[in-house]
């Protein structure tokens, strides 16, 4: 089993348009080669795990995705796979959960990346339900239990008011109650880092790992890196920030060496890791 480290880094590739979407090139092969030159810079960077993405099919649509669209995440990651021996998730938006946990399953990948686990939010493509028995049923059915469910709660760019009733806290609790295995905390928006106060107060309280999924600089990660167990990166390792940039090298190279000596520092203190948690 790959295991995610105590405070891992997990680098974001932002696949190209797939087909279907509105921004389809047409050229497939362009497509898988872009993700690898990601992969590559990622891996000689030194990071801990790659996360891959279907970010550039805006607007994004729910399930079911086109079967093309599939079919070619599936290759891109099976590519991605055999040139990268850490841990491997994805994220299929917008919330099409069971098929990333099919793609994780065909490309042997190691988690998937999952919205409105529990309970239902308001999304940019509309009302988006809970997945969680749905999704851990298809796992089960699959036989691929060790793929592992790090969901997000209180999802970025959407509206809470269905739940408003509740808090973040109270949505972890009730992921842990359907056997979620992390959790993933964000800002409003990309780019937006979560607020620290309600961070620290989710992470003495969860039981299960505490990932941050948005908003990590070379700036702010002194700060964040207390608090949680993970971190997703994207957007900062792009031009100007931006999340759907192409990667600055530069960016890059300055967060992995802040983060890095920090890591290293703060080694043996912190929140529990994944490693005893076998994710």
């Amino acid at each position: 089993m790959r295991v995610l480290r105590d405070r891992f880094l997990a680098a974001m590739i932002a696949v190209k348009p797939l087909p279907g979407s509105p921004d389809y090139s047409g050229d497939d092969e362009l497509i898988i080669e872009s993700a690898l030159r990601d992969l590559e810079s990622y891996r000689s960077a030194g990071v801990d795990a790659i996360l891959l993405e279907n970010s550039h099919d805006l607007p994004y649509i729910k399930p079911p995705l086109d079967p093309l669209a599939v079919d070619l995440m599936t290759r891109t990651a099976s590519s991605v796979r055999r040139e990268f021996d850490g841990p491997i998730g994805i994220q299929m938006l917008e919330a099409a959960n069971v098929t990333a946990l099919e793609i994780a399953e065909e490309s042997d990948l190691d988690f998937i990346r999952v919205e409105s686990y529990v309970f239902a939010h308001v999304g940019g493509a509309g009302i988006i339900e809970a997945c969680a028995g749905q999704l851990l049923r298809r796992r089960k059915a699959l036989g691929c239990e060790h793929i592992r469910i790090l969901a997000d709660v209180h999802k970025k760019h959407c509206s809470h008011a269905l739940k408003g009733d509740l808090s973040i806290i109270d949505e972890v609790k009730q992921a842990e109650f359907f056997k979620v295995e992390g959790v993933v905390v964000t800002g409003a928006m990309t780019t937006e880092p979560p607020d620290t106060a309600e961070l620290a107060r989710l992470s003495e309280s969860a039981s299960v790992p505490v990932v941050v999924g948005s908003g990590m600089t070379a700036t702010n990660i002194a700060t964040y890196l207390p608090l949680a167990t993970g971190f997703i990166v994207g957007s900062t390792f792009r031009r100007g920030g931006r999340f759907l940039e192409e990667l600055d090298r530069s960016r890059l190279d300055e967060f992995m060496r802040t983060f890095t000596a920090l890591r290293e520092a703060a080694a043996g203190g912190g929140p529990a890791g994944l490693e005893g948690e076998g994710l």
